[in-house]
């Protein structure tokens, strides 16, 4: 599709005709109005999403992810007072588990997790009594090779990353006993940082995002394919300045800019304070009907 071309054009999901709302790294974002859905007018090719991945988790914003595993923890424990609230049973699936943060913190919740990873190398940087309860493949692999249904799936930061968003969650729906519980975080387009910062919105990631929700696109997703929403609300993740400022450095470098210049006269007691914060992401559970 050209550049001429992709003024406008169908969202895949809503069908709903949608307008040019920003262009990020010579890709262009269309947005639905009615439901809020952002999404990549041209889906870059898996292979390269996949490469873009591996190379980050080697050099870039997901090593500083891993680096930061005491964050990434402190934000998991965060998540499952809602999850052994709704859960029926102790099977866990984690898709996209990355280096199995939370494979970790659902251990400790008494949970029997395991994860499903497409990066070689985020499996790797794993512990190694959680690396082998990971798969490396994605949700249809798992399909494929796992005779058991699992009582809860989880899905952290990854159905803005898929081609599919619809098809990802049939997908998990094959895996979910039913009745099972299906909980996913994703950025949220109804936040207010989106519509101040506008193209600048480091939640638009081309290599990455491909679509981006509201509240009521994932609450509508969800019913459509056999969910039932059970919480629908505002995500906090567990972050320093610092950290926060490092992601920015990949994301948004003009903004990291000036973001720098303040740092350097913060006190280290402010600049690595554990805080726990909306970014501009959200938490859903659905129980599957």
């Amino acid at each position: 599709m050209s550049k001429a071309a992709a003024k406008s054009g169908v969202c895949p999901l809503t069908g709903n005709l949608s307008r040019e709302y920003a262009r990020k790294d010579n890709a262009i974002y269309l947005r639905d109005p009615e439901s809020g859905i952002i999404f990549l007018a041209e889906k870059p090719p898996l292979s390269d999403m996949a490469a873009f991945v591996d190379a980050e988790y080697e050099a870039g914003v997901y090593r500083d992810y891993v680096n930061a595993r005491r964050l990434k923890l402190a934000t998991m424990r965060r998540r499952l007072p809602a999850i052994c609230k709704y859960a029926r049973g102790p099977r866990l699936l984690d898709v996209g588990c990355a280096s199995g943060f939370f494979i970790e913190a659902a251990l400790d919740a008494g949970f029997d997790p395991v994860g499903i990873e497409l990066s070689p190398t985020a499996i790797e940087l794993a512990r190694p009594e959680v690396r082998t309860r990971i798969t490396c493949g994605d949700v249809n692999v798992l399909i494929a090779s796992e005779a058991r249904q699992f009582d809860v799936v989880t899905a952290f930061d990854i159905i803005e990353h898929t081609l599919d968003p619809a098809a990802f969650l049939d997908d998990i729906g094959r895996v979910l006993a039913p009745g099972g519980l299906l909980v996913v975080s994703t950025p949220d387009t109804g936040h207010w940082l989106r519509g101040i910062m506008g193209n600048r919105w480091p939640m638009l990631q081309p290599f990455q995002h491909t679509f981006l929700f509201s509240q009521q696109a994932i609450r509508a997703l969800l019913l459509e394919h056999g969910y039932e929403p059970i919480v629908i609300e505002s995500a906090r993740k567990v972050i320093t300045v610092d950290y926060l400022f490092g992601q920015l450095r990949q994301t948004n470098p003009m903004l990291s800019r000036g973001l720098e210049r303040a740092k350097r006269v913060l006190p280290a007691a402010l600049r690595y304070r554990e805080v726990a914060v909306n970014i501009g992401e959200m938490f859903a559970c659905g129980r599957k009907r």
